[in-house]
């Protein structure tokens, strides 16, 4: 018997390296990429949704103070009362639109997110898929050079 092989319980030979090496998981490029799109998947997914949760609940506090009715109620006003009843209205409505910038630009991290997470996880099924299949076909290789050599 050849070295670097040992008989199964059929007799048959097979070769030492009866599970994918360790080198083979690391040195896959495939893997490797879809890992690192799985992991940074799985922050931006979290991210995205603490955010955007904290700036939607935000927006619905700020979204009516109910000052801009009561300002269209009022009968023309001087300038100077004018700037003090706006200027709160005003600042309500900058938090408001400064929420709702923050809260679209965590749903798209969001998205990207879930995008990164998906793909990634596509990406290592099939390389590890791949890696099996290789593994498979080289020992039905390896097997059938031993049966030629009987």
């Amino acid at each position: 018997m050849c070295q670097g092989h040992k008989l199964n319980l059929a007799g048959n030979s097979v070769t030492k390296s009866g599970i994918v090496k360790a080198r083979e998981f690391y040195s896959s490029y495939l893997l490797l990429s879809g890992i690192v799109c799985f992991l940074l998947g799985i922050g931006n997914w979290t991210v995205g949704a603490i955010e955007a949760s904290k700036y939607q609940n935000l927006l619905h506090r700020t979204e009516q103070t109910g000052l801009e009715e009561s300002y269209r109620n009022f009968q023309e006003l001087d300038h100077q009362k004018n700037e003090e009843v706006l200027r709160r209205i005003n600042e309500d409505r900058e938090k408001y639109n400064a929420a709702r910038v923050k809260l679209n630009f965590f749903y798209v991290v969001l998205t990207g997110g879930k995008t990164l997470f998906f793909c990634g996880a596509l990406l290592i099924l099939g390389s590890v898929f791949r890696l099996i299949r290789r593994d498979a076909r080289r020992k039905i290789i390896a097997l059938g050079s031993l049966s030629q050599h009987r």
